[in-house]
């Protein structure tokens, strides 16, 4: 399993990885061109030819490779978990949990990593501040995208109770795991994010609920910010 060596790395794999009871190796990458440990170096991109982390190889299935997140953590859940709760044990199951993995990984993160990038790194890497209808539409798409899962976590809340109110049904998926990292980012970056989580009280709770998986709590100990 790849990640870079520095910068905000989201951890969705590593968790998954854990709560399967899997082994693995984390190789770090650093985001350059370096041919043996760049992202952007040769021997990379034959691994992931998008040159971004994270990148899976399955040493259990003869090198199998895959990449992007979202892909991975179907992998993952169709190779290794049995019991069939992570990714869905019906067609129905499936799309449910589909629906919050799909929406998270092309409508939430998209969003609030634009978000972030614009308001920390754009003025070093453009020697300006960013325009301020870039960080506008940003800023309006990602109170859309979380008001979607605050009113989703509190109907789950109503149906299930506090306690079970996952995105797709009672318990954690793979839809969760792909989530988990990017809300942990609100607690730590909400200020740079313009983002108030009692603004959010359901997504508030989900966080905690989240951050009390022993997954999430061993995966994080290896990661600094």
């Amino acid at each position: 399993m790849s990640y870079t060596e520095t910068g905000y790395r989201l951890p969705d794999i590593g968790i998954f990885l854990e709560q399967l009871g899997l082994e693995y190796e984390v190789k770090f990458k650093s985001m350059n061109d370096d041919p043996k440990k760049g992202v952007k170096g040769e021997d990379y991109l034959k691994v992931c030819p998008n040159g971004r982390t994270p990148a899976l190889v399955d040493h259990k299935n003869n090198d199998f490779v895959v990449w992007e997140s979202g892909a991975i953590l179907k992998y993952l859940a169709n190779k290794y978990d049995d019991s069939k709760q992570y990714a869905g044990k019906t067609v129905e199951e499936q799309a449910t949990i589909d629906e919050w993995l799909f929406f998270q990984c092309t409508g939430h993160s998209p969003v609030q990593g634009n978000l972030f990038f614009s308001l920390k790194y754009w003025p070093s890497k453009y020697n300006e501040e960013a325009p301020k209808n870039v960080i506008n539409r940003f800023r309006d798409e990602n109170y859309r995208v979380l008001n979607v899962f605050e009113e989703r976590l509190k109907k789950q809340a109503e149906l299930l109770g506090k306690d079970k109110a996952w995105l797709a049904f009672d318990h954690p998926t793979i839809a969760d795991i792909s989530t988990i990292p990017w809300f942990i980012l609100l607690t730590k970056f909400g200020e740079v994010l313009e983002v108030k989580l009692e603004d959010y009280p359901n997504v508030a709770e989900y966080i905690k609920r989240s951050q009390a998986l022993p997954s999430v709590q061993k995966i994080y100990s290896q990661f600094s910010y």
